[in-house]
């Protein structure tokens, strides 16, 4: 469809901005007085140049051009070739020349105009008489003298990324001048056309591969563990990955919550779609509802112009609300509509938009004590807790500990360039031993950190953080245990801080509460606290 065709009710009536500019009102009242002949070069430029804008790939893009100047020219062969960074031949679309023809030129067309061309980045033509006599070398021209040819190359930023080749024999010359500027003019706009379209093709095939990549990242392969606990959770997530229940994900922090929901996604028949994960602790709370919903113009103070909110943007996907627990009461209220209907209304407007979006949601505290204490919404909690995911600590998986090692150390040592490395038995001995309060996280980062240090295939206990030294109970670095009194204290002071933080967490960090419940005295659980570096704070949910 044209543009006027496109532009024109059918009474005739022109209802479209390009009908009604003063361009084309300006080209009707010139068209009238000296109407371009139909079969004029610029006529067919015109219509040729049209014809390729709509071709749907590169393969089709340059067959069509081949064919336009094909039948322009009468020339009897043709070819467009494209090449690639280091000059190989990546396309290429030829007219009555086989296969074999095209990977070796010389058998039909003139290897030596052609190398000549990609090399200079020069047009050549058969009228060029020193380019003629070159062709004559050849004996296979020098009983066809009367070949005529031309070759022009497709260049961007000063290098040849491709070119055109047409030829004919007994032809009287039919690369006139005008044709020849004709078909460069031609040769210029497929040459601007073929360079997007190779590039958007080598983008979407970057794309697709980075999506591969990246859905093969969240396999539920990828989920490493051994430990039952996982495995019950692995058996989980693909039981549910299909379906669009809402899931709540709670676990420490760096247990894998994210990784968990994206393997959710990537397995669901929403694959195709975006996945948007928003964190909820990371946003100021005054600044969320908009980042959520999104805004209208003027809906307040620094709004100028409208935002699209993280709700829209999954449309057709998934949105994972991470550390849904700081969000506001009032902000739950708009999140509960959104659960209940799909609807929602940006701030400042009053037009209902629809989320089709799996809700996916993720905690490091435990929603229903915030709800036992008021501080969530305990009907947002219901809506949340269709199916409830808990991934337990690393502390609780050792099992898993070195699995997840070794493969870390895998690949931060392919990363690194440090081949063949392997963890020593101190070093081992420290990670089995050690609490991981920063859960896979912080075994990774100490993963990441040994790597880094180590020097030759085996990472020693001392390339490991200081801090995992100082906390585990392992080897020497002379690899002998340590002594029994030694092993003792440490055991009992890793007891004593779990047991003050245990205790803390379940009072929500009231001493007083907390002391009563370890039976100890106030002063005491004070002095416990402060020996072993305790922040009680902490453990005080805001209110």
């Amino acid at each position: 469809m044209n543009i006027s065709e496109k532009n024109t009710t059918t009474n005739g009536s022109s209802t479209g901005t390009f009908q009604d500019s003063r361009f084309l009102k300006f080209c009707r009242n010139c068209s009238t007085q000296t109407a371009m002949p139909e079969n004029s070069p610029y006529a067919q430029l015109l219509r040729m140049g049209r014809d390729l804008l709509v071709a749907p790939d590169i393969d089709r893009l340059l067959s069509d051009a081949v064919d336009m100047l094909i039948g322009y020219s009468k020339a009897e062969k043709g070819i467009i070739a494209l090449f690639g960074a280091k000059g190989e031949l990546i396309f290429e679309t030829a007219r009555t020349l086989e296969r074999a023809d095209i990977a070796n030129p010389e058998l039909e067309i003139c290897r030596c105009i052609v190398d000549e061309v990609k090399k200079t980045g020069k047009p050549l033509c058969s009228h060029n008489t020193t380019i003629s006599e070159k062709v004559k070398q050849f004996s296979k021209f020098a009983a066809a003298p009367e070949l005529d040819f031309i070759c022009l190359p497709f260049v961007h930023n000063e290098v040849v990324f491709g070119l055109l080749y047409l030829e004919a024999h007994n032809s009287s010359e039919i690369f006139s001048s005008d044709k020849c500027f004709f078909i460069g003019s031609f040769a210029d706009f497929i040459s601007h056309a073929a360079f997007r379209a190779l590039e958007h093709k080598q983008l979407s095939e970057r794309v697709n591969e980075l999506e591969m990549e990246l859905r093969g990242k969240y396999e539920f392969e990828a989920i490493i563990g051994h430990d039952p606990k996982m495995i019950r959770i692995l058996k989980l997530v693909s039981q549910i990955a299909a379906t669009d229940a809402t899931i709540l994900i709670e676990g420490e922090s760096g247990t894998g919550k994210e990784l968990v929901a994206r393997a959710i996604h990537y397995n669901s028949h929403r694959r195709d779609k975006p996945f948007v994960p928003v964190n909820c602790g990371g946003i100021p709370k005054h600044l969320l509802e908009s980042e959520l919903f999104g805004h209208v113009r003027g809906s307040f103070t620094g709004a100028i112009s409208d935002k699209i909110g993280w709700f829209e943007r999954a449309q057709g996907g998934t949105i994972l609300l991470d550390e849904i627990s700081e969000m506001s009461i009032d902000l739950q209220v708009r999140l509960l509509r959104v659960l209940q209907t799909g609807e929602y209304a940006k701030v400042g407007s009053t037009k209902i938009s629809y989320c089709d979006a799996r809700i996916l949601a993720a905690s490091s505290k435990r929603l229903r004590s915030l709800v036992d204490r008021g501080l969530f919404r305990e009907e947002v909690f219901y809506r949340l807790n269709v199916i409830d995911i808990h991934l337990p600590p690393l502390r609780e998986r050792k099992q898993d500990i070195l699995i997840l090692a070794n493969h870390m150390l895998r690949y931060y040592a392919k990363k690194y360039r440090k081949p063949s490395l392997q963890l020593s038995a101190g070093a081992e001995h420290a990670l089995m031993t050690y609490a991981f309060p920063g859960n896979v996280r912080e075994l990774e980062n100490a993963v990441q950190h040994a790597v880094v240090l180590a020097e030759g295939g085996l990472v020693e206990r001392q390339h490991l953080p200081l801090n995992l030294l100082q906390e585990s109970d392992g080897l020497t670095d002379g690899q002998s245990f340590s002594s029994f009194k030694s092993a003792k204290q440490k055991a009992v002071r890793a007891f004593e801080s779990k047991y003050i933080t245990d205790c803390l967490n379940v009072t929500n960090g009231n001493i007083r509460k907390a002391a009563d419940l370890a039976g100890i005295d106030v002063k005491n659980f004070h002095m416990k606290i402060k020996q072993h570096g305790i922040n009680a704070l902490a453990f005080k949910e805001a209110t």
